[in-house]
């Protein structure tokens, strides 16, 4: 262990070079001895020393109780007070610096010793006081933008639930008090109306349970061998036949056939929530793309539209939960499909990127480990 480092301010020589040599003699190591406080603040700055023995009355502008309060409120290096006498109004200001030690001259060898031990412990001890105090506070501030995080989180998903159960409020109070005077077209729209508000509703606490389960370490991955051609060509037809002809989906890969080891519910999630929020963003009539690029090592899977684009600012907190761009306007969603998409990839050991442009479109790209399956499949006995 490093001996503690001591400086000495002590505008009397001979009284210096004797303390100097006791504390030599103790077993500390005297980091400088110096007469005044100007030089004392050069020193500390200079030697950073573990603890400082003052003189109250020194050479120079400033005396041992401003020099001390300058050196603790800076470094926050103990202080111990030596002096031969002092008056009243003296002590009072020494007290209210809130020295580590007072020590009358001439001093005695041991009680220079014990007086030194008690400082350090002392400090040492406020020292962790004040760590383990900041790292309270910080805590403290986690929580609390945790909680603030989650209010925002819930008061959104409460917004989002409360316009489906409106329209469903709504559509059933019709049926109900005028069915008879509705006319079947009418009758058949307020149906409609009531099945795609229970779909959003669905879909969102989906969302929410599925982003849940993924954050919560509870949606394990479990690679099963897929054809990942045809269950892409799968997925976008049916987006096609649920579209109809409000948009042009056009597939493509550099393989015509691939048998793969992945998760099969998670790369559904994954292409359901960029296809969706392809559509969801894309002007009626416009093109959505999906693209397979299979590399040696990789599996890249592409989703780019022609929607409204994504604004630069917006980009870097995109995949996070109930983020949404500036420009999205009235369009309805939550902020969480581009979250399940992220942790879909993640739990598969991939990453996801996007390359978007406001009023250009946007290209989510997600890249997936290749684990390809080998002839014969194992049998449920190998297994």
């Amino acid at each position: 262990m490093a001996p503690v480092r001591i400086l000495i301010v002590e505008d009397e020589r001979l009284v210096a070079d004797d303390l100097q040599e006791t504390l030599q003699g103790l077993g500390y190591e005297v980091s400088a001895s110096v007469a005044s406080g100007e030089e004392a603040l050069a020193k500390v700055a200079e030697t950073s020393p573990d603890l400082v023995l003052m003189d109250i009355r020194l050479a120079g502008t400033l005396d041992g109780v401003q020099t001390s309060d300058l050196i603790q409120s800076q470094f926050q290096i103990p202080i111990v007070y030596l002096t031969a006498n002092a008056d009243r109004a003296t002590l009072e200001r020494v007290k209210a610096s809130q020295p580590f030690g007072y020590i009358l001259k001439p001093f005695n060898e041991k009680i220079l010793a014990t007086t030194i031990d008690i400082a350090l412990s002392r400090h040492q001890a406020e020292k962790e006081i004040r760590q383990a105090l900041s790292t309270t506070e910080v805590e403290l501030q986690t929580v609390k933008q945790k909680a603030q995080k989650q209010a925002e989180h819930l008061s959104i998903v409460a917004h989002e639930l409360r316009n489906p159960i409106t329209a469903i409020k709504f559509a059933v109070e019709m049926l109900t008090n005028y069915n008879g005077d509705l006319s079947e077209e009418k009758r058949e729209r307020y149906i409609k109306r009531i099945q795609n508000a229970a779909k959003s509703l669905n879909d969102l606490l989906e969302d929410v349970l599925t982003l849940e389960r993924t954050r919560a370490n509870k949606l394990q991955p479990l690679p099963v061998p897929i054809e990942l051609v045809s269950f892409c060509q799968e997925v976008l037809e049916t987006f096609q036949l649920s579209a109809g002809d409000l948009y042009s989906f056009v597939f493509s890969s550099n393989e015509s056939f691939c048998l793969v080891y992945l998760d099969d519910k998670l790369l559904w999630h994954l292409l359901n929530n960029l296809l969706s929020n392809a559509v969801k963003y894309s002007p009626e009539g416009g093109g959505i793309w999906l693209t397979i690029t299979f590399t040696s090592e990789t599996i890249n899977l592409q989703v780019k539209d022609q929607g409204i684009g994504i604004p630069p600012e917006a980009q870097a907190t995109l995949f996070e939960p109930f983020q949404r761009a500036s420009n999205v306007g009235k369009i309805p969603g939550s902020g969480l499909g581009l979250a399940i998409a992220k942790q879909c990839v993640t739990l598969q050991g991939g990453t996801i990127t996007v390359d978007s442009a406001v009023g250009a479109g946007a290209t989510f790209t997600a890249t997936l480990p290749r684990q390809s399956v080998s002839y014969p499949f194992p049998t449920s006995e190998q297994e």
